[in-house]
């Protein structure tokens, strides 16, 4: 049976639709991690307080999307507080160190799906002008990421110790 020769194809987004996903992944990010703030604070502040100064950036990388998008003259997208009221699922509470350890790792995935999902929209874009604001936004994801794995790390460590107390 003859095999059909497998083609890569490089997926080009239009400009318009390319600040659409990436505005609407930053407003997600919003709300996951006010959410995650939310859901520490009876349990540790300073995971609260780490997850609310993320949701800060990433509402800061929101506003430079909508900065690029009018400068480029497109047209707004939908209503930004519709979509950061989109809360999906029931609010929770982190009530111990096993949960604790388990939300921050998922917060850990979330962060590189979330940073590797900007790279393939640079990588998506054919629009040479929005390299640099794609390229800023790349590496402040990559910030968050390196920040959450190393406060993962360190609080696995305490966890640790508490098991063992």
């Amino acid at each position: 049976m003859p095999e059909k020769p497998t083609r890569i194809t490089r997926l080009a987004l239009v400009l318009d639709e390319l600040l659409t996903l990436a505005e609407a992944h930053e407003r997600a990010e919003v709300a996951r991690y006010r959410r995650l703030a939310f859901s520490f604070l009876p349990y540790d502040t300073a995971v609260s307080r780490l997850m609310a100064s993320l949701g800060i950036q990433c509402e800061m990388r929101v506003e430079e999307l909508q900065r690029v998008s009018r400068q480029l003259n497109l047209s707004e997208s939908s209503s930004p507080q519709a979509q950061l009221n989109a809360n999906p699922g029931p609010p929770f509470f982190v009530n111990s160190p096993v949960m604790a350890f388990d939300v921050l790792t998922q917060a850990v995935t979330d962060a590189g799906y979330s940073l590797h999902f900007h790279e393939h929209l640079r990588d998506a874009s054919t629009v040479p002008a929005l390299y640099p604001a794609l390229t800023a936004v790349i590496k402040q994801k990559r910030a968050e990421y390196a920040v959450l794995e190393g406060f993962l790390a360190s609080r696995s460590g305490l966890t640790q110790m508490e098991q063992r107390a």
